[in-house]
């Protein structure tokens, strides 16, 4: 763990429903965890099959820890740690690989304090949505059941889950029909 105050790993009964959610698609996936902290969720993820994690942070001390910690587990080849602005993330999807799955952790007081920030962080998440795979998932981490009705019917289907104090809901792109 970096000794970042900000970082707040998921606790791990939540993160064993996220990959038990995910379980079917996230074999040879392109994962990309945003506002990645302690790395823990893109770690996980390679560890039960994803191709590649390219984790998003800010914070130095964050970066350097998630890169020792993908060595630690033999996965730096498959790990790219970037220390980036997360709202420099949905501009990115022309050079990186566009994902699969989206880890989105924001701090919580981006959705708990409201306001300008709230509305740009949610619109940060529809963003990444957008470049999400078809047949993806995007996941985003909260305060428990703050999401309210206009940003949820944004985004058809999305489904909630609640761990303690916190709510994980996740949202798959649909896969276009075909004619």
């Amino acid at each position: 763990m970096p000794k970042v105050a900000a970082t707040r790993p998921l606790v791990e009964r939540a993160r064993e429903g996220v990959f038990n959610h995910l379980s079917k698609i996230i074999e040879g996936a392109t994962v990309w965890d945003i506002y990645a902290g302690s790395g823990i969720l893109g770690l996980e993820a390679l560890s039960r099959g994803a191709k590649q994690v390219v984790a998003a942070e800010y914070n130095r001390l964050a970066i350097t820890q998630i890169k020792e910690n993908a060595e630690l587990i033999h996965a730096s080849d498959r790990m790219r740690a970037l220390k980036i602005d997360a709202y420099r993330m949905p501009r990115l999807a022309t050079s990186e690989a566009s994902p699969d799955i989206i880890f989105f952790d924001p701090p919580y007081a981006d959705f708990r304090d409201g306001g300008s920030k709230r509305i740009k962080v949610w619109q940060l998440f529809l963003d990444l949505t957008a470049v999400l795979n078809p047949g993806g998932c995007a996941v985003v981490h909260t305060p428990s059941g703050l999401l309210l009705y206009h940003e949820l019917e944004q985004l058809p289907g999305i489904e909630r889950r609640d761990y303690g104090t916190a709510s994980l809901y996740w949202w798959h792109k649909p896969v276009a029909a075909t004619e």
